[in-house]
């Protein structure tokens, strides 16, 4: 195959400084939503943090295929795992927990067989302005069935029936996009992060479902997808608030396969990566119901959300 980039390749470079339709989608009303106190400023801090303006293109011109989009789907959980004198928690007492979509990816994928992961993957040629947005919610789409945003189809199109045979729901806002992160592997990786609100039932008789999203059945792709669980989010700032009732019982067995490590919560080592310039990587572990996050994905939702948050880690960063 030819090394050399194509002459169209910066059609497919998707510069966010001028991507189609972003300014449409920083709408969302949050308070038209009915969301309790503490959620609506997790929210709206995130809202204000807009959609990220980094130009890729100079990093982009020789191999457009190395930009990756990853969805962070925050959505309400009643928990009491969660003390009402936490330090800037993401509740309130009384108030719902934000966890996050996560899923174990299949054993037989060529690139982190079993690893825990966020729904995305790589950006295509094909995907719509703005095509970081369009590629998180369509790799979300394939891998657990999650719908499109009617937003984002709208932004995409001035009717959104041309994507009438596009499975959509007006209940998932878009929030933001973070920083772009670079993986060990020379992907850039941008997370998009969205909020799914009063989701709406579906049915489902796959044996990989997951009923913990209310009122929504995900389906899980057997080629990319062995599971789909979530996290509470103050978890990965917390580890002690893993479990949902903050009972370890809740966890992957220690020992197991889903945590083969002696800590209890959290594991990190550090590691020289001749891929990023013997740069020193710090993976961060964490147990979970499932399989260890770590790796990228917690490093997109610990840096980002902690900076965020500006809550003291129970750990070392």
């Amino acid at each position: 195959m030819d090394s050399e980039p194509h002459n169209d390749a910066h059609d497919f470079i998707p510069s966010n400084a001028s991507a189609a339709g972003l300014d449409a989608l920083q709408t969302v009303d949050l308070d038209g939503l009915d969301l309790d106190p503490g959620t609506r400023t997790i929210l709206r801090r995130l809202q204000e943090l807009g959609f990220d303006r980094t130009d890729l293109s100079s990093h982009l011109l020789k191999n457009p295929k190395r930009l990756a989009a990853v969805l962070v789907l925050l959505y309400p959980s009643s928990s009491s795992s969660h003390s009402s004198d936490s330090q800037e928690s993401f509740t309130t007492p009384g108030s719902s927990t934000l966890h996050v979509l996560l899923t174990t990816r299949s054993k037989s994928l060529r690139s982190h067989p079993g690893q825990t992961a966020l729904p995305g993957g790589r950006v295509d040629e094909e995907d719509r302005e703005p095509k970081i947005l369009w590629g998180a919610f369509r790799e979300a789409y394939e891998e657990v069935g999650l719908p499109f945003p009617s937003a984002l189809l709208s932004a995409a199109s001035n009717t959104i029936q041309d994507f009438a045979s596009i499975p959509h729901i007006p209940n998932i806002h878009i929030l933001c996009t973070l920083s772009p992160h670079l993986s060990q592997w020379g992907l850039i990786v941008v997370p998009v992060i969205a909020y799914l609100s009063s989701p709406i039932s579906s049915v489902s008789t796959s044996t990989h479902e997951h009923n913990n999203l209310p009122s929504l059945t995900l389906r899980a792709n057997p080629t990319e997808v062995d599971r789909i669980f979530t996290h509470p989010l103050e978890g990965m700032l917390d580890p002690s608030l893993a479990s949902g009732r903050g009972d370890l019982a809740d966890l992957a067995e220690k020992g197991s396969e889903g945590w083969p490590y002696e800590d209890e919560l959290y594991n990190s080592t550090d590691r020289a990566y001749p891929q990023l310039g013997n740069s020193i990587y710090r993976m961060h572990r964490f147990r979970s119901v499932a399989s260890p996050i770590k790796g990228l994905t917690a490093e997109i939702l610990v840096c980002d959300l902690s900076v965020l948050e500006g809550v003291p880690q129970a750990f070392s960063l």
